[in-house]
Order: C-alpha cells, then structure tokens, then sequence
C-alpha cells in the first residue's frame, strides 16, 4: 500500500494543483540518470512486477495498479525480469528529471466541480503527453514569475499589485460614496420637513 506522501496534496482544486516538485518513489543508493515509471492508466494489476521485484515495486491495493516504490530497490536483473515480464509493457525506463512530473500526473488529480456537475478525479490518459505539457506550462509559469519579479526589481510602476496609494485611494473613494448617500438621505429629510414643502 503507498505511503501517505503518495495521496497528499490531492486538496488542491483544477488538474495539476499541490504539485511540489518531488517524486513519490524513494531511491535505494545514488539518483541515477534513469529510473523506473509504471503508467498506472495500462497497468492491468496482474502483479509479476512485484513477484520479480518486490523491494521495487508495490501495489496500490486502493487503485489496484502497480506502483514503484524504491528505485533500484532490487538488483537490476531482477528489475530487468519484472519489466520484461509486463504483459501490458505498462513499466518504462525514463529520465530522472521527468520522474517527478510523471508520478505526479500518474496519481488521480480532483477535478474542479461547476455547480452541481463535475467534480470526482481523474488521470491523464497519456500520460506522457500530459507530462509534456505540464513540464512547458510550469516553464513558461516559471518565466512569467522571474520576468514579473525583474519589473519589481527594476521598480516598474505596472505591477499586478496594489501599491499603497492604490488601496488609499480606493478606500478614500468608498467613504466619498457612502456619506454621499448619508447625505442625499438626510437633505431629502431636511427639505421634506420644511414648512411651505408638500410632503408625501
């Protein structure tokens, strides 16, 4: 059964929220440049990963699919045997740096709910496509922070931001707004109670 790590962060609202940056497996040994991915969306539950190389490889008793656990958990034969051994050929070898995204998106992600409709989870069906394009929304996410935080750094005055004077103003502008009504209030009442004016 996975640990808790592997089911936290599912709070987060919309596909692809409470991602941290962290893989779910754990590494016996030195990170190497390849490691292990069983796309759970193939993995039919049959188990002979985990009959080859237990100590690798896990299963989710919950989703009834495969998991790694331990990276080079077994001796690399005995893994070797376990992705042969596959029927679905649901085990890959992949980089280091796009295990993390793929564990991630691997895991049911909550989808936002619109009213009464939606809502549950869901999984990428391909998963390495949804890795893809994660991977170059977080760039790009990652290049609009750094190019908003050089215009701070520069003290550019279009910041997203409210500054200071921004928030005075606005509150200023509301108080304005609402002695005003006060006042059209009380000269209605004034000017109604005035002898000569008819009244309702």
């Amino acid at each position: 059964m996975r640990n808790s790590p592997r089911n936290a962060g599912a709070s987060g609202r919309g596909f692809g929220r409470g991602f941290t940056g962290n893989g779910y497996s754990c590494w016996n040994g030195p990170v190497r440049s390849h490691a292990l991915f069983v796309d759970e969306n193939k993995c039919i539950g049959c188990r002979e990963c985990v009959h080859h190389a237990g100590e690798t490889f896990a299963m989710d008793d919950v989703l009834g699919s495969a998991h790694v656990e331990v990276q080079f958990g077994d001796q690399e034969q005995k893994i070797q045997v376990a992705v042969e051994s596959c029927p679905v050929n649901c085990i890959h070898w992949v980089m280091s740096e796009e295990l993390a995204v793929l564990e991630f998106l691997a895991r049911p992600q909550q989808k936002e709910a619109h009213g009464v409709f939606g809502g549950g989870w869901e999984r990428p069906r391909d998963v390495f496509a949804a890795a893809n394009n994660f991977t170059k929304r977080l760039q790009r996410e990652e290049q609009q922070d750094m190019a908003r935080q050089q215009r701070y750094n520069n003290g550019d005055a279009c910041e997203e931001g409210e500054t200071e004077r921004q928030a005075e103003a606005r509150r200023r502008a509301g108080q304005e707004l609402r002695w005003k009504r006060l006042r059209d209030v009380w000269n209605g009442l004034r000017d109604w109670t005035k002898p000569g004016v008819d009244g309702p």
